[in-house]
């Protein structure tokens, strides 16, 4: 099978030298048994690699189990790793396998590894080196068959030499260490990656991809994408839902980029109207298509900028007057007064828009739902860490 093939079979889209080194140590390592670390930032796909490993080994036919060691609370994590017997702590009411022994035969990706705490990492050395293992609450040793596979964002040897992470955990689990590069780093990944995002979701609701200019894909390049890949995914998705699959421009992508890239001074305008130049100087500068100057553009920049944040101070303003008057009115048990219904139509809407905690509860609700209760996928969704969204699943009570 070529790289080409493996890359199609496993969503891997990038035709940069980084991606290609990666892919191509991914393929020389699949088919052993050593331990794999995958590195790089949160959001540049070391999920979409793990797979890939576990689907190019020999054990593809066994199950590949997941789990984020961030996401799961210390005191939970290893009874969540290793099992646990009945009455083993409270809440333990039965007998329950861990991830290991429901792994034994296929491959355990661990993910966010850098998150798990001394304690644990004792306990997983034990595994790596010789299989065997204990239930929370039980002396008896289990043993296991399982590949290990490893990921994190941060850099484990730091933390080896702060003593929060075990030096020989680190050498085991780093036998072979594949390195995903941030996108900053690889602009031209960007294109096809857009391209995917953009035909995948149109497929998905039915409507036609037309594509993105010229300028609107150099526009992309020079945004710096902390987020990474993911990022980049949200991004396309939405615009491509809601624009209904529509050319992207500058334009259309300009209410999507965060309000800290909009910015006065920034090296670059989010709008339709200018383009990104670095030739004829030293550094970055802002070329206007109508024949502009800088001055007259940033004037401009800033002139809408605080029109922006003055409608929307407005409207901020506004709701919660209506909302402090709907207040008055309830506590002191006013009569009706003429368009009442519309008083409280306009205090039921600003009431919706700023109760913060009830429209996260709904949203966190609908990712679940779309993605039929996975909670990492549904992190991704949202754009936040499996362990911030189980601590919102445990504070609104949905779990």
């Amino acid at each position: 099978m070529d790289l080409a093939t493996i890359k199609r079979r496993f969503g891997i889209v990038g035709e940069s030298l980084l991606i290609q080194q990666a892919v191509e140590r991914l393929v020389q390592v699949a088919p052993t048994d050593l331990s794999v670390l995958i590195t790089g930032e949160s959001g540049t796909g070391k999920d979409v690699f793990a797979r890939a490993l576990h689907g190019l080994s020999k054990r593809s036919g066994r199950r590949l189990v997941s789990l984020n060691c961030g996401a799961i609370p210390e005191n939970l994590l290893e009874s969540e790793l290793f099992g646990h017997e009945r009455g083993a702590f409270t809440g333990a009411v039965e007998r329950r396998k861990g991830y290991f022994e429901a792994a034994d035969g296929g491959t355990i990706f661990l993910d966010e590894i850098g998150e798990m705490p001394i304690g644990t990492q004792v306990k997983l050395l034990r595994v790596l080196e010789s299989g065997e293992f204990s239930r929370v609450g039980s002396s008896d040793t289990l043993y296991t068959d399982v590949r290990v596979l490893a990921a994190t964002n941060r850099t484990l040897e730091q933390d080896v030499a702060d003593g929060l992470f075990r030096q020989d955990l680190y050498f085991r689990l780093n036998a072979v260490q594949i390195h995903l590069p941030p996108l900053r780093e690889r602009p031209e990944d960007i294109g096809p990656l857009v391209e995917m995002f953009g035909r995948s979701v149109a497929a998905e609701h039915g409507f036609e991809y037309r594509g993105i200019s010229g300028e609107a894909l150099q526009f992309l390049k020079n945004l710096p994408w902390q987020g990474n890949v993911r990022e980049l995914r949200n991004m396309i998705v939405t615009i491509t839902t809601l624009e209904r699959g529509e050319m992207i421009t500058p334009a259309t992508i300009r209410p999507y980029v965060p309000r800290a890239l909009k910015a006065p001074g920034t090296d670059i305008y989010r709008g339709g109207n200018f383009q990104h130049s670095t030739s004829g100087g030293t550094g970055a500068s802002l070329v206007h298509l109508n024949g502009k100057t800088s001055d007259q553009v940033e004037r401009e920049l800033i002139y809408k900028t605080v029109l922006e944040i003055q409608t929307e101070l407005r409207e901020l303003k506004q709701a919660l007057i209506n909302r402090e008057d709907e207040r008055r009115r309830r506590r002191y048990e006013l009569p009706p007064i003429e368009e009442a219904d519309a008083i409280e139509d306009d205090a039921s809407s600003a009431e919706a828009e700023f109760d913060l905690e009830r429209s996260e509860e709904m949203m966190i609700r609908r990712a679940l739902d779309h993605v039929s209760g996975n909670r990492r996928k549904a992190a991704e969704v949202l754009g936040i860490s499996e362990r911030t969204l189980y601590r919102r699943l445990v504070k609104f009570g949905l779990i």
